[in-house]
């Protein structure tokens, strides 16, 4: 069947999102804990007497207040989206036309490519070096180079776990004329973040997510923030009543209850830092640096270990087919007894 499309879309490969049926899933980076058990009283009260038969509030302003006085800025900073993913679309959509150069450090989380290549935009890749390392001055020569019109930066980086440092971000801003955009899905886990540059640097976006951190990955709730007029920007593309109430709802939510969300993340940088300690004693196994809620490791019995967690009722993301992560497997951080059941495959495969 000849379908009429983009030509330029047909070397695309779409996301992935595993479809195993697993009992413990540490292949999302999602935070272990449903903490609906502990605000679902608060969530049914909010839902009371909500008229399910009219649209959301099309600019969420409920939402975006209580997420600025979170992010120490303004509503009119803040644009809200069916998960970050939407975020990246729009911005693209805004500001990349057709040959447009987009540059990205690789690997990183797939969408920025996706999304530019549908939007009709050349993403140039800046590869990173064997640890995984990101040459600053490379992005900022290819992004001169190409005369950028955007580059993205995922910090703390899905999958590798490397981390820019603000010194490194800022040298990227200033040193080009591209629009910086800084995903900052996983930054609670690493105690850092460039909201605040945000109103400084007019070139700069920072993306985040309700679904990491805030365990609210089902409710799809990413946001950007940056200055006024870039916002603004962003809101003549965005789609109409693109986040639905009860996203909008359960968001609330959970900013008026920060102290289980907390409790959440304190429990995950324990555990990531138990899971480190216990993956550092394997020769076979090379653990690299993190500062997220996901560990990435390599070793030559990738496969062996896929299948015997598999086996175990435990998903894990890995690699097969992306050269620069060859025998790499991504490990959420779970739960204690998530960890230890991993734990007991790793013994088992490498031990």
């Amino acid at each position: 069947m000849n379908l009429p499309t983009k030509d330029f879309l047909n070397n695309i490969k779409p996301y992935q999102a595993t479809k195993d049926n697993l009992a413990y899933r540490m292949d999302a980076n999602e935070n272990p804990y449903d903490l609906m058990e502990y605000l679902l009283e608060d969530f049914i009260e909010k839902i009371r007497g909500v008229a399910i038969n009219r649209y959301p509030d099309a600019d969420c302003e409920e939402l975006r207040k209580l997420l600025g006085i979170h992010n120490n800025t303004n509503r009119e900073n803040i644009i809200c989206g069916n998960g970050s993913d939407e975020i990246i679309q729009i911005i693209i959509n805004t500001f990349v036309g057709f040959g447009d150069a987009v540059i990205t450090h690789t690997p990183t989380f797939s969408m920025y490519k996706v999304f530019t290549t549908i939007a009709g935009g050349n993403n140039i890749e800046v590869p990173s070096d064997e640890e995984f390392n990101v040459n600053i001055q490379k992005i900022i020569s290819a992004a001169n180079a190409n005369q950028a019109k955007i580059i993205f930066i995922c910090n703390p980086n899905n999958p590798t776990g490397f981390c820019f440092s603000r010194n490194q971000i800022i040298n990227i801003i200033e040193q080009t004329n591209a629009i910086v955009v800084v995903d900052e899905a996983y930054s609670e886990f690493m105690d850092d973040s460039v909201v605040d540059l945000a109103t400084v640097y007019e070139k700069l976006i920072v993306l985040k997510t309700m679904s990491k951190a805030f365990a609210l990955a089902g409710a799809r709730i990413g946001y950007g923030i940056s200055n006024k007029e870039t916002i603004e920007r962003l809101n003549r593309v965005k789609p109409p009543y693109n986040l639905n109430t009860f996203s909008q709802l359960l968001g609330m939510t959970y900013l008026e209850n920060l102290s289980a969300i907390t409790e959440s993340i304190v429990k995950i940088k324990d555990q990531r830092e138990y899971l480190l300690h216990q993956l550092s004693v394997y020769e076979e196994i090379r653990t690299y640096p993190s500062k997220s809620n996901f560990i990435l490791i390599k070793t030559d019995k990738a496969s062996k270990l896929l299948q015997e967690s598999n086996e175990a009722g435990i998903a894990l993301r890995y690699f097969a087919n992306e050269s620069l992560l060859e025998n790499c497997i991504r490990i959420t951080v779970g739960s204690e007894e998530e960890n230890n059941r991993l734990i007991n495959v790793i013994k088992k495969v490498v031990g």
